[in-house]
């Protein structure tokens, strides 16, 4: 007995320190050496390097493809007091971002066009998304999560819920820049807590397919729905491509997504709650085989 109790001490003491789980995924996980807090929507450039911002707004990371190094640029112009939410890459070193505010009741969050140029990330608002066109208003820290740029199009993903015809659906604005023209869609959530976080889109024979992800603590799923063009909003019913509660755990909060030509996609988490971190920010590689 004394032996049998020495050794569960010994195990006890063993494993003190190491209850932090180490990542579950169906693909790799890499873990992202940066002391930029937040990181929050991601997207790729021309030559395969990875962009984020700090949703703190103050800098905007890219990542190497292949070593998975982290260059930090400082942010420069833009509004005060404003969050870094969503990122899209255009061409060249040009991108666009969503943002977000504390303020409550907002009838608007900005776009803000970025460039880098001398060591820095350089911005300035070209836009904004009107809420009343769902008639909502934003909450504090709900924003612009999720932003593409496909096929001449501004395509924003909103945190925004509208509760209409019994259900929960998100708001989606698409704007043409060769009409000016909004369209106002709604795309239907598939939880009973989930809000769009993050989004991504390429044009699949012709249409325009997003992949977003819908997330609120235990839920967190893709879902793949298409966005029609015109002037006609829609009311679009998704697919949920993969529950990553049941491929990941422990469960992180991603908040950026890129949809990748061979189907998978690349997730990265934000390491920012309630303006504590407690763990790094990482990339999640989901293989194109676990995604419908």
């Amino acid at each position: 007995m004394r032996r049998r109790g020495a050794v569960a001490a010994a195990l006890l003491f063993a494993c003190v320190g190491c209850t932090k789980k180490e990542p579950r995924a169906p693909g790799r996980v890499v873990t992202l050496d940066t002391e930029v807090r937040g990181l929050s929507g991601l997207t790729v450039d021309d030559h395969g390097a990875f962009w984020a911002p700090g949703e703190d707004g103050d800098a905007v990371v890219r990542i190497d493809p292949k070593t998975f190094g982290v260059t930090r640029y400082p942010v420069g112009g833009g509004p005060d007091k404003t969050d870094l939410e969503a990122m899209a890459w255009v061409d060249g070193t040009r991108f666009v971002l969503g943002t977000e505010t504390q303020e409550k009741g907002r009838l608007r969050d900005v776009v803000v066009d970025g460039r880098l140029g001398d060591g820095r990330f350089m911005v300035a608002p070209i836009g904004h998304l009107d809420y009343a066109r769902w008639q909502l208003t934003a909450p504090d820290n709900d924003g612009l999560e999720g932003i593409c740029h496909v096929d001449g199009l501004l395509i924003l993903a909103t945190e925004l819920v509208e509760r209409q015809r019994g259900r929960r659906w998100a708001p989606v604005g698409m704007f043409d820049p060769k009409t000016q023209t909004w369209t106002a869609h709604r795309v239907a959530l598939t939880s009973k807590t989930g809000k769009l976080a993050a989004m991504s889109c390429r044009v699949v024979d012709g249409s325009i397919v997003a992949l977003a992800v819908e997330r609120h603590f235990e839920v967190s799923r893709l879902l793949r729905f298409n966005l029609a063009r015109g002037p006609e909003g829609q009311w679009i019913e998704p697919t949920v491509a993969a529950d990553l509660s049941k491929l990941i755990s422990p469960l992180p909060n991603f908040e950026g997504l890129v949809w990748m030509k061979d189907g998978s996609a690349i997730l990265l988490t934000d390491n920012k709650y309630r303006g504590s971190v407690d763990k790094p920010s990482r990339l999640y590689f989901i293989p194109a085989s676990a995604i419908r």
